[in-house]
């Protein structure tokens, strides 16, 4: 990808008005970046992380997802042009989060890891969602005729 190419994304994401297929395209390579990024931490991380079987940390994890989903949700109703990158922002980071109690409680929590993934993709469709502004649609009328 060229430097241009690359600035006109973050040109589209700062730029609400921009064309609605860009933003949505800058929006996916923004998430698609820090999901990579975190991913590359969880596999710095996955070494150094010991095993603790500690059950509430599934409570925990149920928890955070439910703050994080209620903040990435907020976002996207309050903060009018930056919502999208927001939400995104808090997908990788949940993702994260349950990566990281995934690792903590290996074997079984290892299952943490794709519902993180999952949690990602909801969060980004939504951002995707709220990065175009709703197309108003004409409501039908009564007929003449």
């Amino acid at each position: 990808m060229a430097p241009n190419f690359l600035q006109g994304l973050l040109e589209a994401l700062a730029n609400p008005e921009a064309d609605p297929n860009l933003r949505r395209r800058a929006l996916r390579v923004y998430g698609l970046f820090l999901l990579g990024l975190k991913g590359c931490f969880l596999l710095l991380l996955a070494p150094f992380l010991p095993q603790a079987p500690y059950p509430p940390l599934l409570f925990l994890a149920v928890i955070g997802m439910a703050w994080l989903h209620l903040q990435a949700r907020s976002a996207l109703e309050e903060e009018a042009p930056l919502g999208p990158l927001i939400a995104v922002g808090l997908g990788a980071g949940a993702f994260f989060f349950l990566g990281v109690l995934g690792l903590l409680l290996r074997p079984f929590g290892l299952f943490l890891l794709p519902l993180g993934l999952g949690a990602f993709w909801l969060f980004l469709r939504r951002g995707k969602r709220g990065s175009t502004p709703e197309q108003e649609v004409p409501k039908p009328g009564p007929r003449q005729g």
